[in-house]
């Protein structure tokens, strides 16, 4: 491929390839540096040293941003947290929550927002269970379904103000999450058809 460029470079004028040098974003990186050495190759020496130069600090600076980015933690984000909660309750939200304070060093904050989950998910489930009328149970259930929101709101604070990170991947969590409700709904369903024979 770079042979391809090399030759196509040498058939191309000097207007041309100096668009490349001036409009270098455009175009892939084998592709400026042929014609970088095609520009020098005709004398244009003066002309790509600056453009070289600045090139090559912008990927420098690229790869310093990148080492910066990768050294960031790696976190759930709010988001990521909401909807968790959403369909696997906050138990699942608090989980997530914990991963990240444990992760920023606060053990502390990590367990408590544990409890707090649990406590919670499990006190509004006992609710439910324990009303037959439609209005409270509604209520109830979007009290379930807005747990994310209610562990936002009282453990995000504990976060660091300056805080940067990364966006930690939901994905296992949420396939762990799916495996724990299918198996509660197979015990279920199973307690169930042995009580009812």
């Amino acid at each position: 491929m770079e042979n391809e460029f090399n030759e196509r470079m040498s058939n191309s004028s000097d207007k041309e390839l100096f668009d490349i040098l001036n409009n270098k974003e455009r175009y892939q990186e084998i592709a400026f540096n042929s014609a970088i050495n095609e520009l020098n190759k005709r004398g244009f020496f003066e002309e790509t040293a600056p453009a070289l130069k600045e090139y090559e600090e912008n990927k420098r600076n690229e790869k310093l941003e990148f080492e910066r980015q990768q050294s960031l933690p790696e976190l759930y984000s709010q988001k990521s947290i909401v909807i968790s909660s959403t369909f696997f309750t906050a138990i699942c939200g608090a989980i997530m929550m914990a991963y990240n304070f444990r992760k920023l060093g606060n053990k502390e904050k990590s367990n408590s927002v544990l409890i707090f989950g649990f406590i919670y998910a499990l006190s509004i489930m006992f609710l439910i269970s324990l009303t037959d009328v439609n209005m409270i149970r509604l209520i109830l259930q979007i009290g379930a379904l807005i747990g994310g929101f209610v562990l936002i709101l009282k453990f995000e604070k504990f976060y660091p103000t300056d805080l940067e990170h990364r966006n930690k991947p939901i994905w296992k969590i949420l396939i762990y999450a799916f495996l724990i409700l299918l198996s509660s709904i197979a015990i279920s369903i199973y307690i169930y058809t042995k009580i009812n024979r």
